[in-house]
């Protein structure tokens, strides 16, 4: 299995114009086969393979502070 197959999300990193302090944002797939849409609002199952990337991403943005 490719390791990024069950990856459905996008992490961007931005920096607060005001703060400076770096900002991660997730962005969903609306058709992946984890996220649900309902009168209820949003809901979202991360993967292994997600819940791995999105460690990755903090623990690299954590160091730099």
């Amino acid at each position: 299995m490719d390791k990024n197959e069950n990856i459905h999300i996008k992490l961007e990193i931005s920096r607060d114009p005001h703060t400076g302090a770096l900002n991660l944002l997730t962005r969903f797939d609306p058709n992946a086969p984890n996220f649900i849409k309902d009168e209820n609002g949003f809901s979202w199952s991360p993967t292994p393979e997600e819940r791995a990337f999105l460690n990755e991403a903090f623990d690299l943005i954590f160091k730099k502070k």
